[in-house]
């Protein structure tokens, strides 16, 4: 059976602060196949950072409403001060297969949090995905 995985890649930058939510993915409306499902994430930053200056990542899924809320936890926070990025190793994010699907309209967000301003170099996230329901 094929499959056809689609992939996003998102750079990270600075974000510029603590506690950003950087709106990555949105998926699709009903009409065009309403929904997709996350089947594989992970991050690599270039750089490695310690445990006194580091960042974590974690993926939420956000509502469609006019000012979307979080809908569940995705995947869990990876790197930060428990576990410092290697530079150029990616570490996977482990899907929470009750919040993998993203209804349509819905968001996948990338959850950013600064430990002692660490930030990323050369940071990404990569997401793949299968469309619709």
């Amino acid at each position: 059976m094929a499959f056809d995985v689609h992939t996003v890649t998102v750079a990270l930058g600075d974000p510029g602060g603590d506690n950003k939510q950087l709106f990555a993915l949105c998926a699709p409306p009903d009409a065009l196949g309403g929904g997709l499902r996350l089947v594989n994430a992970y991050a690599v930053n270039g750089a490695a950072t310690n445990s006194g200056t580091s960042f974590s990542l974690a993926l939420h899924k956000y509502s469609n409403a006019g000012t979307p809320a979080v809908n569940g936890t995705i995947a869990a926070a990876i790197g930060g001060t428990a576990s410092p990025w290697e530079a150029g190793v990616p570490k996977a994010f482990t899907l929470n297969s009750t919040y993998s699907f993203v209804d349509a309209g819905e968001w996948v967000v990338i959850q950013y949090n600064e430990q002692t301003a660490g930030n990323p170099t050369n940071g990404f996230v990569v997401l793949q995905y299968l469309m619709g329901k």
